[in-house]
């Protein structure tokens, strides 16, 4: 039979109120959840480098038009993406006959910036020689002459500059 020690408490929150920082406190509808204090900038000292890409992916489905657009680019304060190429996909896989157009650049509704590949199957690698890119800018996917309801999804592979507090 397990026996639990003298004092022992099953909710430590409820048994430590206002005895510590692990103690409950109220919160958004009485949970206890608190806000996320943001790090401050000058807490940013470093920089780490050849982090493999985390967070190159997007998916969408294929409208009636049989035309979608997928972009993807880094995000965040001094975030740096090395790309060394683009995988894009359909559902429809080999036999699709969609052409996929590959752009790297700043968002654009009218044009995407620069066309760095073309995929005439609509699945398929393209090798990226680009610059690195920055927070506003993106690699852009356009399909034409996709299969309604097919899932289109693109994946950039390479390695990313991140800040680091350390």
């Amino acid at each position: 039979m397990v026996r639990f020690p003298r004092g022992w408490v099953f909710h430590p929150q409820a048994a430590r109120r206002g005895s510590s920082q692990l103690a409950w406190r109220p919160g958004w509808a009485g949970t206890g959840q608190q806000p996320i204090v943001p790090v401050p900038i000058s807490r940013y000292r470093g920089t780490v480098s050849g982090v493999p890409i985390n967070g190159g992916q997007a998916q969408g489905v294929v409208p009636s038009s049989g035309a979608v657009t997928l972009s993807v680019g880094p995000q965040g304060l001094g975030t740096v993406w090395y790309p060394a190429q683009v995988t894009i996909s359909t559902t429809t896989g080999a036999l699709d006959t969609a052409v996929a157009l590959v752009y790297c650049g700043p968002p654009s509704v009218l044009t995407p910036a620069t066309l760095v590949g073309t995929v005439f199957s609509g699945n398929g690698t393209v090798a990226l020689a680009v610059p690195s890119l920055s927070p506003g800018q993106v690699v852009t996917v356009a399909w034409t002459g996709a299969h309604e309801g097919d899932q289109a999804a693109v994946n950039i592979i390479g390695t990313m500059d991140a800040l680091t507090t350390g």
